[in-house]
């Protein structure tokens, strides 16, 4: 994966505040999630604390953007989160538990 910087975006994120209106949720995305055993508000709760905005997806490309962030939840379990944006929403495509690599 190569990644961007992108300041704009970093903004926009320090603005969210990780309640449920910020999200843009649905059932495809939740069950990705759980299949990683990562709860939608545990990925709501990575923007309560503080996080690790790695930048813009480059490589692989897609047709809509996609961003990577690098959290915590309040239990304090690490979390990985590739997301886009609808409009001023998070729309959360694949949260998983972070490794190493």
């Amino acid at each position: 994966m190569r990644l961007e910087d992108d300041p704009e975006t970093a903004f926009w994120l320090d603005r969210l505040t990780g309640d449920a209106e910020d999200f843009d949720w649905d059932e495809g995305n939740q069950a990705k999630h759980e299949k990683h055993g990562v709860a939608p508000t545990e990925i709501e709760a990575m923007l309560r604390h503080p996080l690790l905005f790695a930048g813009r997806i480059v490589e692989p490309s897609h047709s809509e953007l996609r961003w990577l962030m690098l959290g915590a939840t309040a239990a304090g379990r690490h979390l990985a989160l590739i997301f886009t944006r609808r409009g001023e929403k998070l729309r959360p495509i694949s949260g998983r538990p972070m490794r190493r690599k």
